[in-house]
Parts: C-alpha cells; structure tokens; sequence
C-alpha cells in the first residue's frame, strides 16, 4: 500500500496550499480574535467555488468524485495552516445529506451557501439536551456526532448563550436541542460516516504536528547563539527529531486508516481510532515543544506558535476527547 501521494492527489494538495497562503494567514486572521464569525461570506464562498466540501463526494451525489484519502490531504493543510472556520462539520454534513438522500441540501452545503457547525453533548444535571457549538454564527445547521449515527439539526430560533474558547479564532456556544427532535433535518445511520470524521478530525491534528515540527526545525537553522545555529545544540536538534517522528506517524497511520475506512476494511474502525489518538498525542506534544524551542518569542501573543497549542488542544478534546477514542479503539477488533 503506497501511503505516499499520487501526481493528482499532490496537485490537489498545491491547490489547497495556495488558496490557505493567500487567504488564510495566521497574522492578518489575528484580526478576528474573539469574533463570533472569523470568515466572511466572500472567503467562505471561494473554498465552496474550489470544491473543498464536495471533494469526497461521488459524482452521483453531486460531489467531484474523489474519496476519503483525499479528504484527508485537504484536513492535513487545513490543521497545518491553523485555518479557522466549520470546515469539517461542512464537509461532514454534506455527506450526511447525501447518505439522507437529500440532494438538495447537498447543492446547498456544497455550494457555501450553508455553513455547518459541530454540536457536541455538554448535558447537565438541570438541562440533558445542552450542546457547545463551535463557529455558530452564520451556520444554519449543526452536526452532531454520535457512536453509530450523524445528525444535522436546524439552527433556526435557537438561542445561543457564548462562552469563552481556548482558541480566539474558534468561537463557542451552548444552546439546546429539542426534545421531541423538530430541529432534526436530516439523520443518516452507520458507522463508516462517524469513521470519516474520527480520520478528518486525525488528518487536521496530523497537519498540526507535522507544521509545528516544520515550524522548530526552520527557527532552529536561522536563530543563531554563540555564533551557531540553535539547532546544533543537541537539546534541541533531539526536540526537532523526536518531532519529526511524531509527525510522521501521525501522517502515515492517518492516511493508512483513510484507505482502510474507504476501502471497507475489517480493522477499519481499529484504524480509523488509533489514527485520531496517535494524531491527538502529537499535535499536542508537537505544539507545545514547538513554544519551547522557539524560546521567548514563542510565548509572546504575536507569535503564531501559541494559536498551534490552542488549535490541537481544542480539536484533541472533540468526540470525547482521546481518553474516549483510546477505550473505543481497545474495544474494536484489534487486526490480526
């Protein structure tokens, strides 16, 4: 199995790179800290116009054709870049509304004419219906993630309460679903959908990885002590390895479970769980020693090392978080 990628799937992934270069730099998004919409509808529009939410559609639901491998060439530069906005519950969604049969809500998903948020269950004592929702504002649906079902619910007359996020650029909410499921738009069972979303959510945490550990090796040739290169210096030279090799497993063991989830594999699932915690660890470990190398200037707020921290942390804690994957990939069939 050749996990490297095609002449194709490489064309794909320059044309992802230079639409985030363009669009999406970490300094000029700095803007939009703490605001409850980062991208405007223009910029939203132009990734609907390059097919990013229809890239693993097939054509007969209306997408280009491509699958899950490609999906998650696009999520690695989507978490490389740090790149704000509901793209993966979008992308989810559509597929959702394909699996629902629903070709319309397709059109419209797909066409940017409708964002999707994450819902993930953040039930109390006093409300059992309450979810925290990420990038609410101008999403008129949300996506909820169950363990064999997705669903995407109206966000029409909700009331959402803000709450204070780890990272700037991701705005969070609570709201509540109802009870007698109304909001329900559309619901589309099986477990190859929740599959697509634990390997999209490893792919952007292996962008991550893989960037941060970019990120400490180009600083530790430049930054200069005692007339050498920091990088020289053993206690940092080891850091940048042991974050190139995180990286790399993460990459590798992402797109092998993108392969084994499209192909309908036995351990798919196996897969498709230790790629999101093997990611999960790394993008996290990667970020934080990616601030400790890049000493000082990497904890001041004007350097784009801390946003790489609160990026992983947040999308690491998604779907229960990696406690929760770890005791869902033990319980899976493990391969022979």
């Amino acid at each position: 199995m050749d996990l490297l990628p095609s002449e194709e799937q490489s064309e794909i992934i320059d044309t992802v790179n230079a639409q985030l270069e363009a669009d999406f730099d970490l300094h000029a998004l700095a803007g939009q800290d703490f605001s409850t919409n980062v991208l405007d509808d223009d910029l939203w529009q132009r990734c609907a116009e390059l097919g990013w939410f229809s890239l693993g559609l097939s054509e007969a639901d209306g997408g280009i054709g491509y699958g899950l491998a490609e999906e998650a060439l696009l999520f690695e530069r989507i978490g490389a870049h740090a790149t704000p906005g509901p793209f993966l519950p979008t992308v989810l969604g559509a597929h959702v509304a394909a699996a629902a049969g629903d070709a319309d809500l397709v059109t419209t998903i797909t066409s940017g004419a409708c964002r999707v948020a994450l819902a993930e269950p953040e039930p109390s004592a006093d409300d059992p219906h309450r979810v925290r929702v990420t990038d609410h504002d101008g999403a008129a649906l949300m996506l909820t993630i169950g363990e064999r079902d997705c669903v995407l619910r109206s966000t029409e007359g909700k009331q959402f309460v803000a709450q204070s996020s780890l990272d700037p650029l991701v705005p969070l909410a609570v709201t509540e679903v109802d009870r007698d499921g109304a909001d329900v738009v559309c619901r589309a069972d099986g477990e190859t959908l929740v599959l697509r979303a634990t390997v999209l959510f490893a792919a952007e945490l292996a962008g991550i990885a893989r960037a941060t550990a970019e990120q400490s090796t180009e600083y530790a040739k430049d930054r200069e002590q005692f007339g050498r290169p920091v990088g020289s210096f053993q206690a940092v030279k080891h850091r940048c390895a042991d974050m190139a090799v995180r990286a790399d497993a993460a990459i590798q063991l992402t797109r092998l479970a993108s392969l084994a989830v499209q192909a309908g594999h036995p351990d798919a699932r196996f897969q498709a769980r230790a790629a999101r915690a093997v990611a999960s660890e790394a993008a996290i470990d990667n970020a934080e020693v990616n601030v400790q190398n890049h000493g000082g200037i990497g904890f001041t707020y004007e350097h784009t090392a801390h946003r790489y921290v609160t990026r992983a942390r947040l999308r690491a804690a998604a779907l229960g978080g990696r406690a929760a994957t770890l005791a869902d990939m033990l319980a899976a069939d493990a391969p022979s």
